[in-house]
């Protein structure tokens, strides 16, 4: 939802969240490879296939109603006209290489590309790790982290690497934040984000259609929050999950997904900011509704096959 936020007015926080979704990723993936897929026939194919089967389809069909709604519509239409429609395709199915498409008909799932990317390396990450090599690998792909972002414009897994280690450490390490340590994140984010707005560098985190000249630096600053939301993240690991939870956790990537289509509308709405206010809460409406229509009678029955055909490749 703060992705939701970020996309519909000027307040840049959006980034913050993903990267902090990047360290759940380590610490669950880390996980799920050492207590579940380790213990499957062929371990590494029936990890990759269960993971891309978790994010393609609801990928495909966000994709589908996206590029139904710009013929319908006749918009991005001349974008798309400049893509290989296969490659558009086996980007949307596959993931890898969606990022570095020219035109992304889903604008936020340059993440999922990025996702994919670390799961391919993330039990090669968590053996390394597990091996004590935690902290010159960690020290490594800072410094790898921080040489992409300046050197290169692409999206690229090194962009990101080190907070997905964050996260595999926090599992391998078995890290537990207290409340206190939990609630002392939590406040630090709320006093950076107060301090920030109210101070002559803003525009840090205001962007919008005319950001000023410090939004360049939004991923820095956004970078710092999920630094410090990390005691906050992994502390929310280690408490009971329910039902209701875990489907708002499916939702959550529904949302991420599907809100595109109410982003593609309000960025045409040339009108009053009243007429803008009322697209953007017809969005905040229609999008949780729809989607969880999406997960309830197509997401989860998808996910439940897919969580038998794993339990059938346990082995013992």
């Amino acid at each position: 939802m703060l992705v939701f936020v970020h996309h519909f007015s000027s307040f840049g926080v959006g980034t913050a969240a993903v990267l902090v979704f990047f360290i759940l990723s380590g610490f669950w993936l880390q996980r799920m490879w050492t207590n579940k897929y380790t213990r499957t026939r062929n371990a590494y194919f029936t990890y990759l296939v269960s993971r891309l089967w978790r994010l393609a389809p609801v990928m495909v069909l966000c994709s589908l109603a996206m590029l139904a709604v710009d013929f319908a519509f006749g918009i991005n239409l001349d974008k798309l006209a400049g893509q290989d429609p296969w490659l558009v395709a086996l980007t949307s199915v596959l993931l890898l290489g969606y990022s570095w498409l020219d035109y992304m008909p889903l604008g936020p799932a340059w993440s999922l590309d990025i996702e994919m990317r670390f799961y391919v390396l993330a039990p090669l990450l968590s053996v390394v790790i597990a091996r004590n090599k935690r902290w010159a690998l960690f020290a490594l792909c800072a410094a790898a982290s921080l040489a992409s972002f300046w050197l290169t414009e692409r999206s690229l897994l090194a962009n990101y690497i080190v907070f997905f280690l964050i996260g595999i450490n926090a599992s391998i390490t078995n890290w537990q934040p207290s409340k206190r340590l939990a609630s002392i994140s939590a406040a630090l984010v709320v006093v950076s984000l107060a301090a920030v707005l109210v101070s002559p560098w803003r525009s840090l985190l205001i962007g919008g259609a005319n950001p000023g000249p410090l939004f360049i630096y939004n991923p820095i600053f956004c970078a710092w929050l999920a630094v410090l939301a990390a005691p906050l993240a992994i502390y929310t690991v280690h408490r009971p999950s329910e039902p209701t939870d875990r489907m708002m956790a499916d939702l959550s990537f529904i949302i991420y997904l599907l809100h595109w289509l109410g982003v593609e509308w309000f960025q045409r709405v040339k009108g009053p900011f009243l007429e803008r206010l009322e697209v953007a809460a017809i969005c905040f409406a229609v999008i949780p509704v729809v989607s969880w229509l999406v997960w309830r009678y197509f997401d989860r029955p998808i996910n439940r096959a897919r969580d038998r055909w794993v339990k059938t490749r346990i082995v013992g």
